[in-house]
């Protein structure tokens, strides 16, 4: 796949990315979901512990499944990979799995439930020298950060090859606001029902929610004023949900 000129992506209306009748349709969509997914959360509450387990794994599965896709063209046999924001380390360990490779992860508290070696950091030096990943990418953690350009460029240090964002994108107000919704929801309510199961332990999941979401050309900018070139960006909705997430390319 050969590079894009930067900036080639500044022009393109929304179109490519999202249609106006999903825009539309997700207006209503954003409104009616959140006391749904709230009552949800009761029933899960109350839900034996396997079949929550269950719901948790296949609800994960798909999401796992299409960001691999994604990976597919740019990791490849014995590549060293990084997983900034790796989280509990489930997908880490996936990712060394299904490519062969070795992952390393670092994150800023521990929420490991894997024996994926993580590594704990400041949230704006990574520990590792200069160009010593073939790979690095983070899944779903930028908006938790509030310097984006700092770990972007802290990235863009320690990968040699490429790096890869995925980030929840958005398209009008109403879509950022679920969005935003869902960020509180799945981290903290489901986050804290799921300690609970596992634990026994009523306790509220402590985790940065600073609702630092962009849209793609916001993206654009942050990762070209980090120093990279954009090789590919891609847009996916949900089935159902008002969301889209974006998967970036990026060449360090």
């Amino acid at each position: 796949m050969s590079d894009i000129v930067p900036g080639d992506y500044h022009s393109m209306p929304t179109r490519p990315f999202i249609s106006i009748t999903r825009n539309l349709v997700n207006l209503p969509l954003s409104f009616i979901f959140p006391p749904l997914m709230i009552l949800a959360a009761l029933i899960a509450l109350v839900m034996p512990k396997k079949l929550f387990r269950y719901f948790q794994v296949r609800g994960d599965e798909a999401e796992i499944s299409s960001r691999l896709a994604a990976m597919q063209p740019y990791i490849v046999d014995e590549d060293i990979v990084l997983d900034v924001g790796a989280g509990s380390g489930n997908f880490s360990k996936r990712v060394a799995s299904h490519f062969g490779v070795s992952v390393s992860g670092v994150d800023i508290i521990d929420y490991r439930d894997s024996d994926i070696e993580i590594t704990f950091f400041d949230g704006k030096s990574l520990p590792f020298p200069d160009k010593s990943m073939d790979i690095a990418f983070a899944a779903f953690v930028l908006h938790h950060d509030k310097s984006h350009a700092t770990l972007l460029r802290e990235m863009k240090r320690v990968a040699r090859r490429q790096v890869i964002i995925f980030e929840d994108a958005y398209f009008t107000p109403w879509q950022k606001m679920f969005v935003c919704f869902n960020d509180f929801y799945s981290n903290i309510i489901i986050g804290s029902i799921k300690a609970l199961k596992s634990a026994g332990n009523i306790g509220i999941v402590k985790m940065p929610l600073p609702f630092t979401f962009r849209a793609i050309p916001d993206w654009i900018d942050i990762c070209e004023a980090a120093g990279f070139s954009i090789t590919d960006i891609s847009v996916r909705h949900d089935k159902v949900r008002p969301m889209s997430k974006s998967t970036l390319v990026l060449k360090p």
